[in-house]
């Protein structure tokens, strides 16, 4: 043996008894984690699922108002090829989601400036954040009229209406993560003199990114809800004046298609979600 191969074998860190077995129970109980998860995840609506169509095969669930799962399934794939009712959810889905992201990108964009605005300068924000907390009770699809009379009937109010959801939503949330955010991160950019735009770049936004991305994810389901709701009541097209025209024609099955795909969205705004959480604040994921 040589001098190197001496030297490199009794340079090697000693084992620690039970430290593989330690971390193979670790990732056992992990993977267990995440089965019983995805487990309760999908076995709780099957079961509701399995509920409803038993209710509803005994008579408990009235099957004219509120039919089987299996009825609305096999309604919905007739449908589909003689009705043309893939065309219409499309169409219905496309305005929907037309309305949402521009909504969204107006308001998430305000409500990222004005936050950050009142997060740094005690002026803006002794001005503004008592006027905006005051406003943020009050009920979005109240402010629907005044909406449609300054704006008309036309897609600018529904897209404003969204927009005012998640402002409001991103605002207070940036607001709250540049105001509570360790207070060590200040002094250390105080005491090095750094330039305001720095500041804000690394210091400020860094720290208030967990409260920022969590606003996010509530205001693009706040988003949903409300042009949904506006679609109800002022609109030719989109998912909500698709199920409301459903209900109208008391085409039932219909409706629930439209709300299957309500259901469907809403679950791709929160993977959405969870996916700029893991981009942006890696660290700050809970399990």
């Amino acid at each position: 043996m040589t001098l190197l191969e001496d030297t490199a074998q009794t340079s090697k860190a000693p084992e620690v008894p039970g430290l593989q077995q330690a971390h193979a129970a670790w990732l056992r109980q992990r993977r267990n984690e995440k089965v019983l998860r995805i487990a309760l995840g999908f076995g709780l609506p099957i079961v509701l699922i399995a509920l409803w169509e038993l209710g509803s095969r005994v008579g408990v669930i009235d099957p004219q108002f509120f039919p089987s799962p299996s009825t609305v399934a096999e309604q919905a794939w007739s449908d589909a090829f003689s009705h043309h009712l893939l065309q219409d959810v499309g169409s219905a889905l496309a305005a929907t989601l037309v309305r949402l992201a521009w909504g969204f990108l107006i308001g998430a964009v305000a409500g990222l400036v004005l936050g950050l605005l009142m997060g740094t300068s005690r002026f803006a924000r002794f001005s503004l954040a008592p006027l905006i907390s005051a406003t943020y009770p009050m009920p979005k699809l109240a402010l629907l009229p005044l909406l449609l009379v300054l704006l008309g009937i036309g897609e600018a109010s529904k897209i404003a209406l969204v927009a005012l959801g998640v402002f409001f939503m991103v605002a207070l949330n940036t607001l709250s993560g540049v105001s509570f955010s360790s207070p060590l991160y200040r002094d250390v950019a105080h005491a090095f003199a750094f330039p305001r735009r720095l500041y804000l770049r690394y210091v400020v936004i860094p720290g208030a990114m967990p409260s920022i991305i969590n606003g996010i994810k509530l205001a693009i389901g706040q988003g949903l809800i409300l042009i949904v709701s506006v679609e109800f009541v002022s609109s030719n097209d989109g998912l909500g004046y698709f199920i409301w025209n459903a209900w109208q024609i008391l085409n039932i099955p219909q409706m629930f298609v439209g709300l299957a795909v309500v259901l469907l969205l809403g679950a791709a705004a929160a993977w959405l979600g969870t996916f700029l959480e893991r981009v942006f604040v890696p660290w700050a994921r809970r399990r």
